[in-house]
């Protein structure tokens, strides 16, 4: 199986990255992945609460190995949600073929790597299937972080 790097894209939400993080290092495919994470930059204008927010993140992304192999690309201004995607996703792709896609309050299961990558490497040039996705809420279990 040859495995697809993950993106995951953060600004502002120490908590909620954390918990994405330490859920995606859990996965079994973790330590033979390769983990790209994009870090906003501040808004102009930033409360020192969103500065200290946004330096937190940065804390965290870097606070250990997530995975076999991190590349942080922190930004030095705010690129917004939307433009910070585009690029990271688009050269991620131009470089590997594929990604698989996370934001910072996403929460994967064990086996949510092993699934994404058996999905892409299944549906690998079927023109039909655009994007593969991976999303189920238990009522007993779900959690959603303020």
């Amino acid at each position: 199986m040859n495995l697809s790097p993950v993106v995951i894209f953060v600004y502002n939400r120490p908590r909620h990255t954390q918990r994405t993080l330490e859920a995606l290092s859990k996965n079994r495919l973790a330590d033979q992945s390769i983990l790209y994470v994009y870090a906003d930059g501040v808004k102009e204008g930033a409360t020192v609460d969103q500065l200290t927010k946004n330096q937190e993140v940065r804390r965290v992304i870097n606070s250990r190995k997530w995975c076999k192999e991190v590349k942080v690309i922190e930004r030095d201004k705010n690129w917004g949600l939307a433009d910070n995607i585009i690029d990271g996703v688009s050269k991620v792709v131009k470089n590997y073929g594929k990604v698989i896609v996370l934001e910072d309050d996403v929460v994967t299961a064990e086996l949510f790597l092993t699934y994404m990558n058996a999905a892409l490497d299944e549906f690998e040039g079927v023109d039909q299937v655009k994007t593969i996705a991976g999303y189920i809420v238990e009522r007993e279990t779900a959690y959603f972080l303020a």
